[in-house]
């Protein structure tokens, strides 16, 4: 007997939506599966962060269908609905806790899984949670400055930090805008090595970025992105190779 057929991570559906005359999402329909990192790429005003912001509850659609896992209803849920059912979202600009340690910024962000961050603020952790937060700084390659003050981390450190805070909310679908934007060609390299060490059949990533380097480095699957819908989809070879992305591109 087969295996039942697996439900993918993110199904998207007939998506639209519209800020007075401007269409900034049309028609637009999307599989990403569990185990797949997904690189979504066009030019600006094209509707990336706009799809993140759909996902996540921030911006409603016209019309359309978001389902996570082939279940739950993304579109009837509240922002925080959403993240708590598992999808998680690093935005361009890195959102640590700049007062407090790195050790503490992982910390915090085990004790507010599910809970309010201003409740749990005294909550100690336990010796397992002490350990999540202890692997995740190994992870994320930040053991060696766990006592230093987010504050005044390099933005390549900034971005790792959140990427481990997330990771520490076990996201289902992992969402990343942008995370190369102002950094070194090191920091870059760095990245990519992180995000590929987060693939996993019980996880899907989204990636947005313009760095293309980047993304031929760590993308499974390619989406471009013009005027709010897909103009083609593919391995990273295929989309350079296709001239109606160079006219895009290259605005003809």
């Amino acid at each position: 007997m087969s295996a039942p057929a697996q439900h993918p991570a993110l199904y998207i559906d007939g998506l639209s939506v519209r800020f007075g005359a401007f269409r900034a999402i049309d028609n637009l329909s999307l599989l990403v599966n569990r185990g797949e990192i997904r690189a979504i790429i066009g030019p600006n005003g094209a509707g990336k962060t706009t799809l993140l912001d759909i996902i996540t509850g921030k911006t409603r659609p016209n019309t359309g269908q978001v389902m996570l896992d082939g279940t739950l209803d993304l579109l009837a849920m509240s922002e925080p609905q959403i993240a708590l059912a598992g999808v998680g979202r690093k935005f361009q600009k890195p959102s640590v806790f700049e007062a407090l340690s790195v050790r503490d910024n992982l910390r915090l962000a085990l004790r507010s899984a599910g809970r309010s961050i201003l409740r749990e603020m005294g909550h100690r952790l336990t010796a397992d949670e002490e350990g999540r937060a202890d692997a995740m700084l190994h992870r994320i390659g930040m053991a060696g400055v766990d006592t230093r003050r987010a504050g005044v981390l390099s933005h390549g450190e900034k971005q790792w930090l959140e990427i481990g805070m997330l990771l520490l909310q076990e996201p289902r679908v992992l969402l990343l805008d942008e995370p190369v934007a102002g950094m070194s060609d090191v920091e870059t390299e760095r990245t990519a090595e992180l995000v590929l060490s987060l693939r996993s059949p019980e996880r899907a990533i989204v990636v947005i970025e313009h760095d293309m380097s980047f993304v031929e480095r760590i993308a499974d699957l390619v989406t471009v992105l013009h005027e709010g819908r897909p103009l083609i989809e593919g391995s990273m070879a295929r989309v350079q190779a296709d001239p109606k992305v160079r006219d895009v591109y290259l605005g003809r």
